[in-house]
Parts: structure tokens; C-alpha cells; sequence
């Protein structure tokens, strides 16, 4: 060959090294496991979101029993003129102390419903939500119609529990002003 030194063809690289195999490997493994943690985490927080949610369901639903007793016994009020403290008796919420130094209590499962516990269904059959009802007489001004005014108070108690964590008691509380005979 004339100039002297042989001239040789390159190699062209045709594929990847073992090295940046691994390195490739390595960093889709720490992103796959980023997002496993991630998705274990957004699962935790939409049961826990759906335990409060239905939390403050089983609150407004003692809160409207409440509310049409009120009606009720305002409506007997009204008819009674006044005397209805015989018909009261009967009252689950509207008849608590108005002091609230007593309280109704309800249990309810984990879908909000009644508890029964001669129920089949597993999760109809365990108490998940207690709700605790408290009322506090508001005192009158002078200014309204004859009948009451009071302050009912709905606690829901219930508890998260995470596989392999304790678990933690939360609760919802929610208030109501409530007129009554």
C-alpha cells in the first residue's frame, strides 16, 4: 500500500455495553419502586378517605333524624298549645338533657348503615362508626315563637387501620342548630 502504514477500517459500535445495561436496569428499578411506594400511599389515603367521608355521612344522617324530630315535636307544640312534654318522652335526640351532661349514642358499620350483629355480612356485622349526640338548650331571647332552640352536636368516632401500622382513632363532629316544641 503506498504511504506506508496499513489503513484499517473502523469498527462501528453496534449495540450497548454491558455496563450501560446495568446502569439503565439500576435507574428503572429506583423509578419502578418510586412508583410502588407512591401507589401504595395514594391507596391508603382514598381508604381513608372514604372512612371520613362516610363519617360525616352517619353525622348528617343522625343530625336529620334529629332535625324531623324537632319538626315533629314542634308540630305536636304548636297543635298542643304547649303541652307536649308528655309526647317528648319519645323523643331519641330531642329529649337528651339540654345541658348536654347526656348522650345518645349509635353504632353504625363500615358502610354507614345499621349495625346489626346478628348480621352475615362481615362488614355489617362489626361496629365501625359510633356517634355520639349531645344538646345544649340555646337560651331565648324573648323575641321568638313559643318552642326551643337547641344546639345538637354529632361526634363519629371510627378507626383507620393500615396493614402493618396501628391504628389510628379519628373522628368527625359536626353541629346543628335544631328548633323543637
Amino acid at each position: 500500500m503506498p504511504g506506508g502504514a496499513a489503513h484499517r477500517p473502523q469498527r462501528l459500535q453496534a449495540g450497548f455495553s454491558m455496563i450501560e445495561m446495568l446502569a439503565t436496569a439500576f435507574i428503572m428499578a429506583v423509578g419502578i419502586l418510586g412508583l410502588t411506594v407512591l401507589q401504595t400511599m395514594a391507596l391508603k389515603a382514598t381508604r381513608g378517605g372514604r372512612s371520613l367521608g362516610t363519617a360525616l355521612l352517619v353525622a348528617e344522617q343522625v343530625l336529620d333524624q334529629a332535625e324531623r324530630e324537632g319538626r315533629l315535636s314542634w308540630l305536636i307544640f304548636m297543635n298542643t298549645n304547649g303541652n307536649s312534654t308528655a309526647a317528648e318522652a319519645n323523643w331519641k335526640y330531642i329529649s337528651l338533657t339540654a345541658d348536654g351532661s347526656t348522650a345518645a349514642l349509635d353504632q353504625f358499620n363500615s358502610k354507614g348503615g345499621a349495625f346489626d350483629q346478628a348480621s352475615t355480612d362481615p362488614a355489617g356485622s362489626q361496629a365501625f362508626f359510633t356517634a355520639r349526640t349531645t344538646r345544649v338548650l340555646v337560651p331565648s331571647d324573648g323575641t321568638s315563637i313559643n318552642g326551643h332552640l337547641s344546639a345538637l352536636t354529632v361526634q363519629v368516632v371510627f378507626s383507620d387501620e393500615a396493614l402493618g401500622q396501628a391504628a389510628v382513632v379519628r373522628s368527625v363532629t359536626l353541629t346543628r342548630m335544631i328548633s323543637h316544641g
